[in-house]
């Protein structure tokens, strides 16, 4: 049945009439019938026999059924140079619209380039290679002439990069600003030539060589006028991470990826040979495919491997070491074995980034970060959790020796000298240790037992090491509850301040008061600032709780102006941590909204405070001086703030700490004896806290002390009772004083409100 079809569709040939002598030769005639047909019906030995020189054969499309036929008989030679010129302008002209393309997306992308690069490439390839055996009526092709693949395929080929350009056009032309423009115009343009290609490739389409010349031409022109600087669009570039693989893009590239495999199996199906093009179409989607996925692979590992370590030292974080921990306690656990985990910190960081800069800092670290992995085994852990904190992982060990032998190597490795630039910075360390099972049972327990450890070894100076302990784990506890609960304290506010009186020796009138807070703890009653300000000046809640403290005085200074007592001061502790968190900007802000007079307010800090933040402070006390507000070194003499400093600090009075005072041995009383003579040496207010007896006030006042604080004088004591105590002195001294209005009377009267 098959062979009765293929006969009755076969077109028999006729031999040409005889040529006359000197005439031309005959002209070709086209037989359309089917390669297939042909092949069945006459077979090879009916062909004839024709030599190269006056057959040739060209594959020539037909505007009814759409079957390749043979052009049998001589022909005229094929145009090679307008294809090769049309082909070579087309190559030249792409290269400048994809530039200004590029330069669109670049600025207005919404993926990845690299998706946007495999998608258009996927998508072209798998047009230009269906386009281009739809045209040839998904039969093939024996056609033999160089030039004659190439003059098939061009109108193909030029979909295909159009096709390219649009697919990275539509990525780009997101936003209005994009569509407006030269840019936008030049897409419409990359739509006009998408659709003449088209035009091209359909039946009675115009001829190949004039129309191709003519198009490539025109999108030259419009590539170099991309170039021109009028033509670019300024627009920002997108904000935040783009998802990195989309639903869209994924059904693109999926469908691209398939089109040209699937061109290739109608073919086989079909029991048909397949064209090049198709071929090298398939090759060129894999060849794309397998380099996005090498491509994606690499991504990945580089992805996973950020995730898991630490980007500056290239050490393992801490998602990775709580996994590496936990497989160590599993195998300890399973073996009866021990780990132990190590908490190093580098002592006084802060300084050297504030110092010589994060650049100095960071090369601190890497170069920590490279002794630490020198001083363990290969299967031990080093990873940094962030800052400056490390953090050593024994998998396991011999005995609580061994670890303490690597505690001392890390200390040893840590105290050497790093360069940086031309000085060589001496840095030491802090390591807490915490070992499986004895001091936690999971990778969280230890790290946290661990930290305890290193905190209680940061309080010793210079290097230390620390072993966790049931009293470290008390500790740490107590820690984490007195910071949950300052927190809620303070927006129930649960914390008062209570005023310890300032007497001036000579006349013994109260001159002032030092603000001292108290927590009204609900379960535990009134706590001292000993059971909670040390734990809260381990993080930001001491600012939190400074603030308060200082709109608190400002409003207590501001009630005495209001009842006649303002020629009196308070004074308010600072932290070392207030003064790099804008100690400067609260006082003003304090002072502003509560009225009270800058001249009332005295800063007080510690001789710790001032040598840790030294140009910090000097930079802070230099601008509250310019607004008013002294400074005073509370509990002189406990630390090492020298003459030196003295001389470079705008401090307006000295407090010789209390230890000085109380103890009365010869040494120490020849230590207060001098500080006096420095202090007014100086031109220094002496203020002797700690005064518990007369005997102690008649030396002060034999000294020349200025004014003494302590039991002796006064206890700490509610606002209150202070401004009781102070206005029943003021009635003594200036018996008409006592006309001056109660604090409720003044708060009352509506003059009292103003100012």
């Amino acid at each position: 049945m098959a062979t009765s079809r293929a006969a009755s569709a076969t077109t028999r040939r006729r031999a040409p009439p005889p040529a006359a002598a000197g005439d031309n030769p005959p002209a070709a005639t086209l037989d359309c019938t089917p390669l297939g047909t042909l092949d069945s019906t006459l077979g090879s030995a009916e062909l004839p026999d024709l030599s190269r020189d006056d057959v040739s054969l060209q594959g020539v499309l037909t505007s009814g059924r759409r079957t390749l036929g043979v052009l049998v008989g001589p022909v005229a030679p094929v145009a090679v140079p307008a294809v090769a010129a049309a082909i070579a302008v087309a190559v030249v002209a792409y290269p400048f619209l994809a530039r200004a393309i590029v330069r669109m997306v670049a600025a207005n992308r919404s993926v990845r380039e690299a998706d946007v690069a495999v998608e258009a490439a996927l998508v072209a390839t798998a047009a230009g290679t269906v386009l281009h055996v739809a045209v040839m009526g998904w039969s093939t092709t024996t056609i033999s002439s160089p030039w004659a693949d190439a003059t098939a395929a061009l109108p193909a080929l030029l979909v295909a990069l159009d096709i390219a350009l649009l697919v990275v056009g539509v990525r780009s032309l997101r936003t209005a600003a994009a569509r407006r423009g030269p840019l936008g115009i030049i897409h419409l343009g990359v739509v006009g030539l998408l659709a003449a290609h088209l035009l091209q490739v359909a039946p009675d389409g115009p001829r190949v060589a004039e129309s191709e010349m003519a198009a490539a031409f025109a999108l030259l022109a419009v590539g170099v006028a991309a170039l021109h600087p009028s033509a670019r669009v300024e627009a920002e570039r997108a904000i935040g991470q783009p998802a990195p693989f989309s639903g869209v893009h994924a059904g693109v590239a999926v469908v691209a990826v398939l089109a040209a495999p699937g061109a290739l199996a109608v073919l086989a199906f079909r029991g048909m040979v397949a064209s090049a093009t198709v071929a090298v179409g398939a090759a060129l989607s894999g060849f794309v495919l397998a380099a996005y996925l090498i491509g994606l692979l690499r991504a990945r590992a580089s992805t996973e491997h950020r995730v898991t370590h630490d980007v500056l030292t290239g050490l393992p974080n801490r998602i990775l070491l709580v996994d590496r921990l936990e497989r160590a306690i599993a195998h300890a656990r399973r073996s009866d074995e021990n780990c132990a985990v190590l908490y190093v910190d580098i002592d006084r960081f802060k300084e050297v980034n504030d110092t010589f800069g994060h650049a100095a800092g960071d090369h601190v670290l890497k170069t920590t970060a490279q002794r630490l992995e020198d001083c363990v085994r290969s299967e031990d852990t080093v990873a940094r959790l962030g800052g400056d904190e490390f953090v050593v992982l024994l998998p396991h060990h011999d005995g609580d020796e061994d670890v303490i032998v690597v505690a001392d190597r890390i200390l040893d490795t840590m105290s050497e000298a790093i360069g940086v630039g031309g000085d060589r910075l001496l840095v030491a360390g802090s390591v807490g240790i915490a070992v499986f099972p004895g001091d936690g049972n999971s990778a969280i327990e230890l790290l946290e037992n661990a930290d305890s450890a290193m905190y209680r070894a940061k309080e010793t100076p210079g290097n230390c090491w620390e072993v966790f302990s049931a009293d470290l784990a008390a500790r740490a506890h107590t820690r984490v509850l007195v910071e949950a609960g300052l927190l809620d304290g303070l927006d129930r506010d649960e914390l008062v301040l209570h005023y310890q009186p300032i007497v001036e020796l000579g006349s013994g009138r109260t001159v002032g008061a030092e603000a001292l807070v108290r927590w009204n703890q609900p379960e535990r009653g009134f706590l001292l600032p000993i059971d909670f300000v040390p734990i809260a000046e381990q993080s930001d809640l001491i600012v939190l709780l400074g603030e308060k403290v200082l709109f608190d005085v400002c409003e207590e200074l501001e009630g005495w102006q209001r009842l006649g007592l303002g020629d009196r001061t308070i004074a308010v502790n600072v932290a070392a941590r207030q003064f790099q968190r804008g100690l400067v900007e609260t006082v003003t802000a304090a002072l502003r909204a509560t009225g009270a007079r800058p001249e009332q307010l005295v800063i007080e800090l510690t001789e710790s405070t001032v040598v840790a933040e030294i140009d910090v402070v000097v930079a802070a006390l230099d601008e509250l001086r310019a607004i008013g507000v002294r400074a005073a070194i509370d509990d002189f003499g406990t630390g090492y703030c020298g003459l030196r400093y003295l001389s470079a600090l705008p401090v307006a009075a000295l407090k010789i700490d209390k230890s000085f005072i109380q103890g009365m041995t010869s040494n120490s009383t020849a230590i207060v004896s001098a500080t006096i003579a420095m202090g007014r040496s100086l031109g220094l207010s002496l203020v002797a806290e700690g005064v518990e007896t007369e005997a102690q006030r008649a030396f002060l006042s034999e000294q020349g002390c200025d004014r003494i604080q302590g039991y002796l004088v006064g206890r700490p004591m509610p606002a209150d009772e202070l401004v009781a105590r102070l206005r029943a002195e003021d009635a003594r001294s200036q018996p008409r004083l006592a006309s001056v209005p109660s604090r409720e009377a003044a708060d009352a009267h509506p003059m009292t409100r103003q100012g």
